[in-house]
């Protein structure tokens, strides 16, 4: 099975079960969930940047770009929630970026990752907009 298709398979089984929990959690709870959420997501290309494949140059960008992460999301506690859901689609993006058809950054990730986490990304930021919408 090509990778790309276990990421998808991989997105469709955890948006679901992301979403779920969040119905489970009181209504305070939702967004500080989606928020620890985001920093663990965020942090594994902090571990790609160290996985020994990576220029120096590359690894600048991955730390600089987890130090972006941790802006958003005190922005998001401090202003509005909505630089949360900046979060997720700018996080979208980024993996979008480590496409092996674009490689702005050329840190080594895994293709099911990249489809996988761009896909959830994406779904999580449409859900917390209608979330915050209700």
């Amino acid at each position: 099975m090509k990778e790309k298709y276990i990421g998808l398979l991989v997105a469709l089984i955890t948006v679901p079960i992301t979403v779920g929990i969040a119905f489970l959690l009181p209504k305070q709870n939702v967004l500080n969930f989606f928020t620890i959420l985001l920093m663990g997501i965020a942090g594994a290309y902090f571990g790609f940047a160290f996985s020994g494949s990576t220029s120096k140059k590359d690894v600048f960008i991955e730390v600089s770009n987890v130090v972006m992460y941790i802006a958003l999301l005190l922005l998001s506690i401090i202003v509005t929630p909505y630089f949360l859901i900046a979060g997720y689609f700018w996080h979208g993006i980024w993996d979008a970026i480590h496409h092996e058809k674009l490689r702005i950054v050329k840190t080594k990730v895994p293709e099911w990752y990249i489809v996988s986490c761009t896909f959830y990304d994406w779904a999580v930021g449409i859900f917390l907009i209608w979330w915050l919408s209700v």
